[in-house]
């Protein structure tokens, strides 16, 4: 009888060990640009997606440009994908609440790499620091939100003397109540 109320025991505490440890395994991990793997949290996701630089069509005989097709957002780009000094780039942030709790605030900030200039979007932009700043309200369980902005490459004339190629990461964050995650691109 003894040894049957050990091994009950034993089972139990083994239980009770595999209920802690199984949340953290559920967690999923991602290999974000340069190799960092990141553990989002569960309940507040940031995911930062840039456009494909796309090539705009030339007018027409009547002057009428064709429409581009629909702007693909990529987590990253490769390497035979570029900008060149004074193109667009199209940069779009999806905040997602997975949790069972309303943010009642997600205060969400992009910094802009070097030679990248802001040129519209929602929220305030802060040049000195290169930061743009948006902050959502009430963000409901199970909602996403998204924040699609544009910013500019730099003048060829303010690259470096003999350097006109560069890899830049674009960095962002969303904050709501304890949580917090970052995402690049």
């Amino acid at each position: 009888m003894k040894q049957k109320t050990v091994l009950l025991s034993f089972v139990f505490v083994l239980l009770g060990l595999m209920a802690l440890v199984s949340p953290a395994n559920a967690q999923e991990c991602t290999t974000q640009y340069g190799g960092e793997v990141v553990c989002p949290p569960t309940d507040l996701t940031i995911n930062k997606q840039v456009a494909h630089p796309v090539v705009m069509p030339t007018p027409t005989k009547g002057g009428v440009v064709p429409t581009p097709g629909a702007v693909v957002y990529y987590e990253n780009l490769g390497t035979g994908s570029s900008f060149v000094a004074g193109e667009e780039v199209l940069y779009r942030l999806v905040v997602k609440n997975t949790g069972s709790v309303t943010f009642t605030t997600v205060t969400v900030k992009d910094v802009l790499p070097p030679y990248l200039i802001f040129e519209a979007g929602p929220g305030t932009y802060d040049a000195a620091t290169r930061t743009l700043t948006v902050v959502l309200e009430n963000v409901a369980p199970g909602e996403s939100r998204t924040i699609d902005f544009v910013a500019k490459v730099v003048s060829a004339t303010q690259f470096p003397v003999n350097q006109n190629v560069f890899c830049v990461t674009n960095y962002a964050e969303a904050r709501g109540g304890n949580r917090f995650d970052s995402d690049t691109a």
